[in-house]
């Protein structure tokens, strides 16, 4: 546990197997690794952040004594130090670091930072700020590309004490008190695949309860779900997509500081005893450059009360802790009350039935510090629900935003009525509850307290696009081609926070009447989302090519296409679904070519044959945004969970 203070060597010096003792105890005691059970072993190949101070040099000694005495099988180590081009003097120093970490005999390389677009360090205001941004995104994506999932780094019990008494100063509590993490995803990357979020790719297994299930949205935002009556056949064109798996994110980069039990004194007595060399920073003990040197120097000189003094501070943050971990438990007991009824990820919706409403609100019969409890556990629990669906970064929302709609969902009365609201970025539309043909519906059963969940609508001209440029290929291009290397694929790019997607273009070589190779004309696609207007148009397409054979297959009358949207995409929600548009620089309209994660064939284009004489051909590659498992489990949904390794 990062606040308990950990015995050393009487010199205060750490020894390599308590240093593993700390990194297995903060690796495998994280909720984050929990979660997946793959990652809970303890890494092999490691990244490090070093500075240079007393705290990052101590940690690359321990690293490299745990690769000589073998303490660990196959461990293999990269030092990297940042040079933030901010002072003539930086790259300097950085080399001179990188020549410490050698004569360790550790790995080690210099990442420089970009600049680009930006003014130069000394003139960008909030240097920090963007410093930050930039480090961490230099350490993401050399770890990335080294084949490296965990990046240590030096924090210490210092800097837990340190920035807890600054949040208490900043009117933090509950989460915000529980100290520095051990184990986290890595800041400052969003976007990035494989360094945030991304990089390996989970299959979902639902346990596919009701296959058969359809919502309709009527014009007053209210939806209807059926169940197919048993025994019903359902025509071809009405067969629903089953929700037997789910392919989502997983991956990216996560760090971990395995010195936070160790206060810096015990970090600078390693470095002296072992004669690792390190810098001090003489900025970081002015009391008046910084809020937390201030702290820092009110810690040393011991003037602080009782109550702020370390000590204190990290009983304080064990009891966060555990208060944290308690609230987690009880938000787990209320994810059991809930049930989902369908989770579809190819449009981003699922339809949950909460708590049954009550005549009598068990919370009227208790204190107000204890409703206040269970609104904020609620309010946990509707949060992390949202966030299997919302465009947000995970914690995006305060916990107090989602309190004055958790009543609604977890402790509605009989006699309330219903509304649509939106919170944490996810539209709630109450649901009534029907079974097909069937007249005989009781009252209870419509009335259940059951919501479709789905992305809120696009605010006006603020729609999520991503856009590509292919550009007419070079003699040296179509020489490649003729070769039968042909194909261009793009990043992977997170569009809308929910859709990781990548394109691969493929020129299809042509030749001419007179011997030439058919140099097309440049393209361009874009990724956005589905507008009434593009209906129509696919639509009228369709009609105009009903029954056409094509390669991949027949293509769908316009009937079959609408019957296939009503049932992936009901009503509006069919518009927050990306859609691949074409169009040619020189021609002013484009034209829609595929509902990106919907099955079938979304129009005629859906070979994605394109340009002059159908020489680009684009396929598409998706995967939904990286979850939580654990809420889809505790509300019956998930059957397993399988990785899949690149």
């Amino acid at each position: 546990m990062a606040g308990v203070l950990r015995s050393t060597t009487k010199s205060g010096a750490i020894s390599a197997a308590q240093f593993l003792e700390q990194f297995q105890t903060s690796w495998t005691e994280s909720r984050l690794t929990q979660t997946w059970s793959w990652s809970r072993r303890v890494p092999r190949r490691l990244g490090l952040a070093i500075s240079g101070g007393a705290d990052s040099m101590a940690l690359a000694y321990l690293c490299r004594r745990m690769q000589i005495e073998n303490l660990i099988d196959d461990l293999s180590v990269t030092a990297f130090v940042v040079d933030h081009k901010a002072r003539q003097e930086s790259s300097r120093e950085a080399r001179m670091v990188i020549g410490w970490l050698r004569d360790m005999g550790l790995n080690a390389r210099v990442l420089e930072l970009e600049w680009t677009g930006l003014d130069s360090p000394s003139k960008v205001s909030a240097f920090e700020t963007h410093a930050r941004r930039l480090r961490f995104q230099a350490l993401g994506s050399a770890c990335r590309d080294a084949g490296i999932e965990t990046l240590l780094m030096g924090h210490h019990q210092d800097d837990n004490v340190e920035t807890t008494i600054w949040r208490l100063c900043s009117g933090a509590r509950g989460a915000g008190l529980t100290g520095i993490p051990s184990v986290a995803r890595i800041p400052e990357c969003h976007g990035l695949y494989g360094v945030s979020e991304s990089g390996l790719q989970t299959v979902l297994r639902s346990n596919n309860l009701e296959p058969d299930l359809k919502i309709r949205i009527d014009q007053k935002n209210e939806a209807r779900m059926t169940s197919s009556s048993r025994g019903k056949k359902v025509s071809s064109t009405e067969t629903p997509q089953h929700d037997e798996d789910t392919t989502i994110s997983t991956g990216g980069i996560l760090i971990c500081r395995p010195l936070l039990s160790f206060p810096k004194s015990n970090l600078v007595t390693t470095c002296n005893e072992n004669n690792i060399p390190f810098v001090n920073d003489p900025t970081n003990f002015d009391p008046t450059l910084t809020p937390r040197n201030a702290i820092r120097h009110l810690l040393s000189t011991e003037k602080l009360p009782k109550a702020l003094r370390p000590p204190s501070i990290l009983s304080l943050i064990e009891r966060s802790k555990e208060l944290v971990d308690q609230s987690g438990e009880l938000s787990n007991e209320l994810l059991k009350t809930c049930r989902i009824h369908k989770f579809n990820t190819r449009a981003g919706w699922m339809v949950v039935r909460f708590p049954s409403p009550s005549s009598d609100n068990n919370d009227k019969n208790k204190d107000e510090r204890q409703r206040r409890h269970n609104l904020q556990i609620q309010a946990l629990t509707l949060r992390r629900i949202t966030e299997l669906l919302s465009p947000f970064p995970e914690n995006y929302f305060s916990l107090r935003s989602y309190e004055k709609f958790a009543g609604r969902l977890f402790t509605p009365s009989k006699e309330e009525n219903r509304q649509p609201f939106t919170v944490g970025g996810v539209i709630f539309r109450p649901v009534r509850e029907e079974i097909e043909n069937d007249k005989t519906t009781d009252q209870k059963q419509s009335q259940r307290n059951t919501y479709l969940l789905s992305r809120q609508p696009y605010m006006r001209h603020r729609l999520p696009t991503l856009n590509f440029e292919f550009p007419s290929p070079t003699t040296a291009d179509l020489k490649d081609m003729a070769k039968g290397s042909n194909s261009t694929c793009t990043p992977w790019y997170l569009w809308d926070d929910r859709y990781w997607i990548r394109l691969k273009l493929t020129h299809r070589v042509h030749t001419l009447q007179d011997g030439n190779k058919d140099p097309s004309g440049p393209l361009q696609l874009t990724v956005r989302p589905l507008q009434s207007s593009d209906l129509k148009e696919i639509c009228r397409t369709l009609d105009e090519s009903e029954g056409r054979e094509e390669a991949e297959g027949r293509l769908p009358s316009s009937q079959e296409f609408l019957d296939m949207l009503s049932w992936e995409a009901p009503g509006p929600i069919r518009f927050t679904v990306p859609l691949l548009t074409a169009r040619e620089p020189t021609k002013p309209d484009e034209w829609p070519l595929a509902l990106l994660t919907l099955p079938g064939r979304s129009s005629p284009g859906g070979t994605m044959n394109l340009g002059r004489d159908e020489s680009w051909r684009v396929e598409c590659e998706w995967t939904y945004k990286m979850i939580n498992p654990e809420p889809l489990e505790l509300m019956g949904w998930l059957k397993e969970v399988n990785i899949l390794y690149n």
